[in-house]
């Protein structure tokens, strides 16, 4: 046993000559705030369910259905589980190897005896590594890690799938509204044209009168097509996110159909966090993270390789032939064993470079995730606040035009004006309430979007909250 010693301090200190560096995480400067006013500012941002803001229920029941029932997250949720599988497995590395080996045979020796003689081993062994150099422990951490990165994998999907379904909610709500303020629209001048005619036979309006009236009529209904594909579309991409086949086989789709209600609106403003509480929040982010966090484990592994491996083993074995009995048949050894893939360590070195510059590459990758975050979060802001802002303006433009209307529609019915200037203010109207229609669609989508951007929803917790709110 002395003799193995300094065999065993000979590789050690081989192994240590010019050990690789491994690579450093670069430092990345935070903005201290986001570059908005935060006076408009006041809901929480970081709410676990924050469509429950919304104070809508067909659509707080339309993202839990889909965070239930969405196959992307099912495939997520798989990869989580299969991460998991993996981390018991590597776990198991560090409690030894039992192995149980067996064989017979029958065999007949040349020359003057032809009897055939029968033969055969069992045996039984353990092996354990003693982990000197924290081989081992570098890969169970790897494996840890590859767990956290999947989970967050896991809620990154589950962030997407309530953004974009809180997205389709809205364009089906809105296209259901701006539907109906064309088909109003459209009834009013289908009255109007009726009139006209009724006027023309009478002498006191002109067929010019009449065909810019139709013409107008006409335009309308085309529009109103238009919002129907635009029903269409949405209602279909509900049945997907919800994972229906079709929207027609959707009880929860059905049911908002069948009611009739507003875009849904934040019931107060919305609160940002810092930059720095922002990457700390950011599914995709903290994936990066963990990942950047295995690869550095598994170069530590990849290291551990310049050293010698120790291992101690234990075998009991049975011989059996059919001149032996089987009580005497019985052995046992133990003993450590070293392995070391020197002196030539070449390959070793190859394995380390390639480790590192994998986690060079995530560091890039990391960096790049953040960069994009922040600038998401920046132009999701700068989109729901511009919208925000502009929503007074044309709800006065909404109600001046429909004043000026039903001005137009009384001067004309005195003889002061001509039918021309009614078609106008009815052009306008329409233009104005779609318009403010329109804003109120796109301001609920950026606010979704920011949502979104500013890191959604926590999977475990957005769960407990809707059960307890469908409750």
């Amino acid at each position: 046993m002395r003799s193995i010693f300094p065999v065993l301090c000979g590789m050690v200190l081989v192994g240590c000559v010019a050990i690789p560096e491994a690579p450093e995480r670069p430092a990345l400067v935070m903005p201290d705030a986001f570059s908005i006013d935060q006076d408009i500012m006041s809901a929480d941002a970081s709410a676990t369910a924050w469509w429950e803001q919304f104070n809508d229920p067909v659509l707080s029941a339309m993202i839990a259905e889909a965070l239930k029932r969405n196959t992307s997250l099912d495939i997520a949720r798989a990869n989580v589980e299969t991460a998991r599988a993996l981390l018991a497995a590597r776990r198991l590395d560090g409690t030894g190897d039992f192995l149980s080996t067996g064989d017979v045979s029958l065999g007949r020796a040349t020359g003057n005896n032809r009897d055939v003689e029968f033969s055969g081993r069992g045996n039984l062994g353990f092996q354990w590594e003693y982990d000197a150099f924290d081989r081992i422990a570098a890969l169970i951490s790897s494996a840890e890690l590859d767990v956290t990165a999947a989970e967050q994998a896991e809620r990154d999907v589950a962030v997407i799938i309530a953004a974009e379904t809180a997205q389709s909610y809205v364009d089906f709500r809105g296209a259901q509204i701006r539907l109906d303020v064309a088909q109003r629209n459209a009834a009013l001048q289908d009255e109007s044209l009726d009139l006209l005619k009724v006027l023309f036979e009478n002498g006191r309006a002109t067929r010019l009168d009449i065909e810019r009236a139709e013409s107008q009529y006409r335009t309308t209904l085309a529009a109103l097509r238009q919002l129907e594909a635009s029903l269409r579309v949405s209602t279909a991409r509900l049945a997907t996110l919800t994972a229906y086949p079709s929207a027609s086989v959707s009880p929860l789709i059905a049911e908002a159909a069948s009611v009739d209600m507003a875009v849904p609106e934040l019931a107060a403003t919305l609160n940002v966090d810092t930059p720095e509480a922002l990457i700390r929040r950011r599914p995709d982010v903290r994936a990066v993270e963990a990942e950047i966090g295995s690869l550095l484990s598994l170069g530590e592994a990849e290291r551990a390789r310049l050293f010698p491996t120790i291992t101690f083993n234990a075998d009991v074995f049975a011989l059996l032939n059919e001149t032996n009995d089987l009580g005497d048949s019985f052995g046992f050894g133990l003993g450590p064993a070293i392995r070391w893939e020197g002196p030539d360590l070449r390959r070793v070195r190859a394995d380390i470079t390639i480790a590192d510059a994998r986690t060079q590459a995530a560091f890039a990758r990391y960096e790049d995730t953040v960069i994009t975050a922040l600038g998401e979060v920046e132009v999701a802001l700068a989109e729901y606040v511009q919208a925000y802002v502009q929503r007074g303006d044309l709800e006065a433009a909404a109600r001046s035009a429909a004043r000026a209307e039903e001005l137009a529609r009384v001067r004309f019915s005195e003889g002061v004006d001509d039918f021309l200037d009614v078609i106008d203010a009815q052009r306008t109207l329409l233009a104005a309430e779609d318009r403010l229609e329109q804003n109120r669609i796109e301001t609920t989508k950026r606010a979704i979007t920011m949502y979104r951007a500013l890191g959604g929803v926590w999977l475990n917790e957005a769960s407990e909250q809707v059960a307890e709110t469908q409750e």
